[in-house]
C-alpha cells in the first residue's frame, strides 16, 4: 500500500477525534509499538502492508500506524531522509515531479517546513503531532504548486544557528527598493464621477527612466532577493525590466537571484483575467531574464478608498468612496525552493483572516508582501499582520512600501516649552520573523518585527532615495 495515500485516508479519518484523547494514545505502550514497527516497515519496504489497516479507522491502533507513517515518511524528504535508506526514493521523485508526496487520494501532502511559535508544548490538535502537512482539497484546489530547480534556487546562506538544521531557517539576505519616489509616479483614475470604482498604476515613462540604475544599486547590494512594492509594474515596466536582465549578465560579484517586481495591472505574464477587470498582479522573476517569470499573484480583495483615506493621502478620486477595480481571482501560487516554501499576497490581502488562513494551510515559511500605503510602523496594520503569522504559523514575512504616499512622517512629543514635531524618514521594509526555536515565552513586538528606513534620506533629493537599497538579513 501507498504510505503517502495511507498517511491521507488516516489523517481524515483521525482529524475528528479531539486532541487530548491523540495526547493519551500517544502515551500507551500499544501505539508506540505498533508506531515503531511501522516506521521500520516502510522505511525497509517502502510500503504499508495492508494488515495495518483497521476496520475502525478511529482507533489507537490506527494513530499508532499515523505516528510511524510519519516518522518513516521523513525518508520520502531529501532535507530530513536517512543516506543508508533508499526504500522510499520513488516517493522524493514522485515530491519533485508532481508537488505532492500522495497520488491517489485527494488535496496534497506535504513536508511541514514551519512550526508555531507559541510557548506551549501540549498537542492541541491532530497537526500538532506530525511533521507532514496535509492540505485539504478546499485550498488545493485553487492551489499551485511549483518546485524550483537547482540552478533557478536560491544560495543558500553559509549562515547556521544552533537549531538551524533546516535550510528555511537560515536568513536570506534580501533588498527591498521603494523605486515609487513621489505622487507623480502613479496614476489614479476613477470610472466617472458617481461612479464606484478606480485604478492605480505606475506612470511608465517616469518608472522606466530608473530601471538600469535600480538594477545596478540592487546587484551591488549583496542581496539574493530584491522586492519591490505594489503599483510600479504594468506590461511595458515588466518587459523592460526583462530586456535589461538579458542584456545585463550578472557581475561575478553580485548575489542577485531573485526579484519581485513589484505589482500592476500586468497581463502579460501569468493567467488571461477571466472578466473584463485588470489584475493587480505581482511578478517575481529571476535575475538572467531568459526564463519565464517564477510565479506570479494577483491581489485578491481590492482597497476601499473611503473619502477619509483620500484626504489623508492626497489622493484626488472625486471625493466619494471607491473600491478598487481589479479581478478577483483565488488562486495561490507557491514556489517551493530549497530555501523554503515562498509565496506573496498584495497589500489588503495580509490583513484578510480568510487569506491568511489559506497560507497557514499551506505551510509557507516565507511571505512577501508588496504594499502601497502611508509610513509602516511597529504598531501598524502590516506589523499586526506579520505577527500573527509568526505565531501561528512560524512564517516569515516582509513588507515592503514606496514612498510615493509620502517620505517622511511626523511624530509629536513633548518638551520644556511644549509639544513638538519630529520627522523622520518612512520605514519601507518591515520583517516579521520569530526566533530559530520555540520560546518559553510569549513573544513580542520587539521580538519579532523590525523596520527599516534609509537613514540618508534627508540628504537625499526623492529620487535617489527611492533608489537607495533597504537591507535585512530575513
Amino acid at each position: 500500500m501507498d504510505p503517502a495515500d495511507a498517511f491521507v485516508n488516516l489523517y481524515d479519518e483521525l482529524k475528528k477525534v479531539p486532541g487530548d484523547t491523540l495526547s493519551d494514545w500517544s502515551l500507551l505502550a500499544r501505539v508506540r509499538t505498533i508506531k515503531e514497527a511501522v516506521r521500520k516497515e516502510v522505511r525497509t519496504t517502502g510500503f504499508l502492508s495492508g494488515e495495518w489497516i483497521s476496520d475502525s479507522p478511529d482507533d489507537a491502533t490506527s494513530f499508532g500506524v499515523l505516528l510511524g507513517l510519519d516518522l518513516a515518511l521523513l525518508d520520502a524528504n531529501s532535507d530530513t531522509s536517512h543516506l543508508n535508506s533508499r526504500a522510499l526514493d520513488y516517493l522524493q521523485v514522485r515530491l519533485e515531479m508532481n508537488g505532492r508526496l500522495n497520488e491517489e487520494t485527494g488535496g496534497i501532502l506535504l513536508p511541514r517546513r514551519t512550526s508555531p511559535f507559541r510557548p506551549n508544548v501540549d498537542a492541541e490538535e491532530i497537526d500538532d503531532f506530525f511533521q507532514l502537512l496535509r492540505i485539504p482539497p478546499y485550498v488545493s484546489a485553487n492551489l499551485q504548486i511549483s518546485r524550483v530547480s537547482a540552478v533557478r534556487d536560491l544560495p543558500l546562506s553559509d549562515r547556521r544557528g544552533p537549531f538551524d538544521e533546516l535550510p528555511s531557517k537560515r536568513p536570506l539576505k534580501i533588498a527591498q527598493l521603494p523605486l515609487l519616489a513621489d505622487a507623480a509616479d502613479l496614476r489614479w483614475e476613477s470610472d466617472h464621477p458617481g461612479g464606484r470604482f478606480y485604478t492605480v498604476a505606475p506612470d511608465s515613462a517616469r518608472l522606466d527612466e530608473r530601471i538600469a540604475k535600480a538594477l545596478n544599486v540592487l546587484d551591488k547590494s549583496g542581496a539574493v532577493l530584491a522586492v519591490l512594492p505594489e503599483g510600479c509594474l504594468d506590461d511595458s515596466l515588466l518587459e523592460r525590466w526583462r530586456e535589461l536582465l538579458r542584456a545585463t549578465p550578472r557581475p561575478d560579484e553580485s548575489s542577485l537571484t531573485w526579484l519581485l517586481l513589484g505589482t500592476g495591472p500586468v497581463t502579460g505574464a501569468g493567467p488571461p483575467p477571466a472578466g473584463r477587470r485588470p489584475p493587480n498582479r505581482a511578478v517575481l522573476v529571476h535575475r538572467n531574464g531568459w526564463i519565464e517569470p517564477m510565479l506570479t499573484q494577483d491581489k485578491m480583495s481590492g482597497f476601499c478608498f473611503t473619502v477619509g483615506k483620500q484626504k489623508e493621502y492626497e489622493v484626488e478620486l472625486g471625493g466619494v468612496k471607491r473600491d478598487e477595480l481589479i479581478s478577483h481571482d483565488s488562486l495561490i501560487t507557491v514556489l517551493e525552493s530549497r530555501a523554503g516554501r515562498f509565496a506573496v499576497q498584495v497589500c489588503e490581502d495580509f490583513t484578510r483572516p480568510a487569506r491568511r488562513h489559506h497560507l497557514i494551510s499551506v505551510g509557507i515559511t516565507h511571505l512577501l508582501v508588496p504594499v502601497l500605503a502611508a509610513p509602516m510602523w511597529k504598531k501598524g496594520w502590516q506589523a499586526e499582520a506579520g505577527q500573527v503569522l509568526t505565531v501561528h504559523l512560524g512564517a516569515k514575512a516582509a513588507v515592503s512600501n514606496g514612498l510615493a504616499i509620502t517620505r517622511f512622517y511626523k511624530e509629536t512629543k513633548s518638551g520644556m516649552c511644549g509639544p513638538f514635531e519630529i520627522e523622520y524618514p518612512a520605514t519601507t521594509l518591515l520583517t516579521a520573523v520569530g526566533p530559530s526555536h520555540r520560546p518559553d515565552d510569549y513573544l513580542t513586538t520587539d521580538d519579532m518585527v523590525k523596520e527599516y528606513r534609509n537613514p540618508d534620506a534627508r540628504r537625499q533629493q526623492a529620487l535617489e532615495d527611492a533608489l537607495t537599497p533597504r537591507l535585512a538579513d530575513w
